[in-house]
């Protein structure tokens, strides 16, 4: 059984191991390079995850899955979060955890009154890109360059899902 839970500080060494798991077998799907993570510390992850809006999937005590829900915070802006990152580890893809991940973070960003979710994706990561796409996000855009990676520009595609809201 797998439990999906929200993210606290005291959850920083899971959270970071499982990220570092993702960029080494998945560098091209995450923004910081392997270098980037292993250079920072872990009070900026402490301080993300103090933010709220992070979740854990956990099987018998340990991390496989999690999802970030990362809020805009000028107050013209807070409608909107972008979402990232998502990672889910080889053994539990292809089951319903990256789906109820997403469940978990579109449910707390309905609560914070978030209803424009952002995310952009490498355009090369196609099976990321179609669960995207079937879990109901939008194709708004392309950015050519996103990132310069091992083997030289790459670019991003910008997904949306807009939320129910109130008008």
């Amino acid at each position: 059984m797998v439990e999906i839970r929200e993210a606290t500080e005291n959850d920083v060494d899971q959270w970071r191991s499982l990220r570092r798991d993702g960029m080494v077998r998945y560098p091209h799907a995450f923004m910081l390079s392997l270098a980037e993570h292993e250079a920072s510390n872990d009070k900026d992850d402490v301080s993300r995850l103090k933010s709220g809006g992070k979740f854990l999937a956990m099987h018998e005590g340990k991390p496989v899955g999690m999802i970030g829900l990362n809020p805009y915070t000028l107050p013209s802006m807070r409608h909107r979060a972008e979402i990232g990152p998502l990672y889910v580890v080889p053994d539990f893809q292809g089951t319903s955890l990256a789906r109820d991940l997403m469940r978990a973070a579109i449910a707390y960003a309905t609560r914070a009154g978030q209803w424009q979710l952002e995310l952009t994706v490498n355009e090369a990561n196609t099976r990321a890109v179609t669960f995207y796409l079937r879990e109901g996000f939008t194709q708004y855009g392309r950015l050519p360059n996103a990132v310069i990676g091992e083997n030289g520009p790459e670019n991003d595609l910008m997904l949306l899902r807009i939320l129910p809201h109130p008008s």
